[in-house]
């Protein structure tokens, strides 16, 4: 009876654990997903995106008083998929090979701390608060216009943005903090140039900052000027600064992005290296290499033509000994 009960126990942990890899490669499937993946996918996109849409409809109250039943009609339903899909990807996290080390309650604990995760909670936290709070959901909109972060989980150039962000986040700062410094400065000469001639806009260094703000950045609405000579030439020179000055950090970013892109690539080209030693690629190299290449976020175009371009290489390569 013992053993009866035990093999049960087995056949249903088996049971589980292969329905919920199943979940996992539907969620979080990579480049080989299936077509039931793909449209699970394209479906939670529509969702997201009609979400942010309603939203942004409802804000008008000639439409939200029009459409009242057929607005919360639909926010019952995308919240109750939401949650769903939130629920199920913290139960098949577990799957995940970053996690294959870690008891299932830890892995799920650290998972529900990463970015995507509390995007997923921010996408349903109107109906979390709805249920211990009496509030209207329509004062909760900039939640629900925050779904747009959910789109992370499926277009993986977010991923590279982010990376990027991250590495050049030092440098970014420190230009955005010299900026800072400048606009500072700038609004406080303005002030001591033209504060007493125009006191409403130049009175003070706070009234003087919306006027540095939008010249040094170089957007200059035109409704705040200085009207002194010497005013004019400081204008003058800030704006030349802010020229440059703003430009710095897209530059850093632009030069960072071309970076990280070329050292994927390096990174993937000396993998497919390492698996042509032998001559050729086997079937478990090539899903391995495909996995990298998935987690690098290469195209699958870009990584058959490397393999490709690198087994050319490498037929053509002469011996170093003979010449042949």
């Amino acid at each position: 009876m013992t053993d009866s009960k035990l093999a049960v126990s087995i056949v249903k942990k088996t049971l589980v654990q292969s329905y919920r890899a199943k979940v996992y490669q539907l969620l979080e499937g990579h480049s080989n997903i299936s077509i039931a993946a793909k449209f699970i996918n394209l479906l939670l996109i529509i969702l997201i995106i009609t979400n942010v849409i309603a939203a942004i409809f409802e804000s008008e109250s000639t439409y939200h008083q029009q459409y009242l039943f057929e607005f919360a009609l639909f926010e019952f339903i995308s919240l109750s998929i939401f949650c769903a899909e939130y629920l199920l990807r913290l139960w098949c996290c577990v799957e995940a090979e970053e996690y294959a080390h870690l008891p299932k309650s830890k892995a799920r604990l650290q998972y529900v701390f990463t970015p995507l995760a509390l995007i997923d909670l921010i996408a349903i936290l109107p109906f979390i608060i709805a249920m211990f709070f009496s509030i209207d959901l329509r004062s909760l909109r900039l939640i629900r216009v925050l779904r747009l972060l959910k789109l992370t989980h499926y277009f993986k150039g977010f991923n590279i943005f982010i990376t990027v962000i991250t590495k050049e986040f030092k440098s970014i700062t420190a230009a955005m903090m010299v900026m800072l410094f400048l606009i500072i400065i700038a609004a406080s000469l303005m002030h001591a140039i033209e504060g007493k001639i125009q006191p409403e806009t130049f009175g003070s260094i706070l009234r003087a900052l919306w006027w540095s703000v939008v010249t040094m950045t170089t957007v200059g609405y035109g409704d705040v000027v200085p009207i002194t000579a010497i005013g004019k030439v400081i204008a003058t020179l800030i704006m030349l600064i802010g020229v440059g000055l703003v430009a710095l950090p897209a530059g850093m970013l632009a030069a960072r992005f071309g970076e990280e892109l070329r050292e994927r690539k390096e990174n993937l080209d000396s993998q497919i290296r390492d698996a042509l030693t032998d001559g050729y690629i086997d079937q478990k190299e090539y899903q391995d290499l495909a996995k990298l290449a998935d987690k690098l976020e290469i195209d699958p175009e870009d990584f058959k033509r490397s393999i490709t371009l690198l087994k050319q290489g490498k037929h053509h390569k002469k011996c170093p000994h003979c010449g042949k």
